[in-house]
C-alpha cells in the first residue's frame, strides 16, 4: 500500500518515459492493538526500500482524451524486526513486483478555470519476492494484489499546487502462512488509503509544502475462510516536505509521523525520490 510514497505533483505527467528511484525508511517502536492500545514486548520494526521505478505513457495512444501506458516497479528491501521477547529476524532481499498494464494519464484540463492533471492507474502486485513462511522477516507477501488509483493535482496559482491520491487494494490469498497460525491461508482484508499534499513554490527550483496519508482497512482479514474480528488496520500520518526541481529532474524529500494506528505498527517514515522523465 502506498502510504506517502507520492506527494506534491503526483498528478502531473506528460507522454515520453520516466525513470524514478524511489526510497523510504521506516521506524517504529510501538505496535497499537485495535483498541489503540500499544502490544507489550518492546516491538522494533525497521524497514527500508529501493524500489527502481520505470513507466512510459504513448503520446498517440490515447483514450477519452487521455494518454495510455503502464508501468513497472522493482523494490528491494530490508527488514529488521522484533515483535517479542525472542522473535526477532532479519532479511534483505527482493520484493514484489509491480506492474500496470493500463494507465491514463490526463493533461492540459482546467477544474474551474485553474490547471488540473489527473491520472487513473491499474497496479498489479505479484507474488515474486522472497518468502519463506518459517521467517519473521519477508520482503514478498506470497500474494497477489490489485490496486486501482486515482492521482490528481489542482494548481489555484501558479505556485501553489494541491495533490492527492486515492488507493483501493485487494489482497489475495497467502496459501502458505506461518506455521504458528496452523492455518491453510490467510488474506488481508481490503483496503482504501489517501495520500494528500500542498506545496508553495518558493522560487524557480524550490517547493515547499506538508503531506499526509490515512489507511482504513474496510473488510476484516480472514483465516482459512473465516473473518478475524477486529482485525481491521488504521493509520494516519503527516508531516513537511521539500522538492527540487533540476534542468530536466525532480528530487521530493518527505518525512512523516504516524498517530491513530489500530492493528499495525504506529512509527515515523522518510521518503526520497529521483524523477527523470524522457
Amino acid at each position: 500500500m502506498n502510504l506517502g510514497n507520492t506527494s506534491f505533483l503526483d498528478g502531473v505527467a506528460g507522454p515520453g518515459f520516466l525513470f524514478e528511484v524511489g526510497s523510504s525508511y521506516y521506524h517504529a517502536t510501538t505496535i497499537k492493538d485495535d483498541a489503540g492500545n500499544a502490544a507489550p514486548g518492546g516491538p522494533r520494526i525497521e524497514v527500508a526500500a529501493i524500489v527502481p521505478h520505470i513507466a512510459y505513457i504513448s503520446p498517440n495512444f490515447t483514450l477519452l482524451g487521455g494518454h495510455v501506458g503502464g508501468e513497472i516497479l522493482l523494490p528491494l528491501v530490508y527488514a529488521n524486526l522484533k515483535v517479542g521477547p525472542g522473535l526477532e529476524d532479519s532479511n534483505f532481499a527482493a520484493g514484489d513486483v509491480q506492474f500496470s498494464p493500463f494507465l491514463v494519464q490526463w493533461t492540459g484540463q482546467t477544474l474551474f478555470g485553474m490547471p488540473f492533471f489527473q491520472r487513473f492507474d491499474l497496479l498489479f502486485s505479484a507474488p515474486t519476492g522472497q518468502y519463506n513462511r518459517n521467517a519473521l522477516a519477508n520482503a514478498g507477501s506470497h500474494a497477489w494484489t490489485i490496486a486501482p488509483y486515482y492521482a490528481f493535482t489542482l494548481m489555484p496559482t501558479d505556485k501553489f499546487e494541491i495533490s492527492a491520491r486515492l488507493n483501493y487494494q485487494w489482497n489475495g490469498k497467502n496459501t502458505k502462512p506461518s506455521p504458528a497460525l496452523n492455518a491453510d491461508s490467510v488474506q488481508a482484508g481490503d483496503a482504501l488509503s489517501l495520500n494528500l499534499s500542498g506545496s508553495y513554490a518558493v522560487s524557480k527550483h524550490w517547493r515547499i509544502g506538508i503531506a499526509g496519508y490515512a489507511l482504513q482497512q474496510l473488510s476484516e482479514d480472514r483465516i482459512d475462510g473465516k473473518y478475524q474480528s477486529d482485525s481491521k488496520e488504521r493509520l494516519f500520518g503527516a508531516g513537511p516536505g521539500v522538492l527540487y526541481q533540476g534542468s530536466s529532474y525532480q528530487i521530493l524529500l518527505n518525512a512523516y509521523k504516524e498517530w491513530g494506528a489500530r492493528n499495525r505498527p504506529e512509527g515515523s517514515k522518510i521518503v526520497l525520490r529521483y524523477l527523470l522523465p524522457f
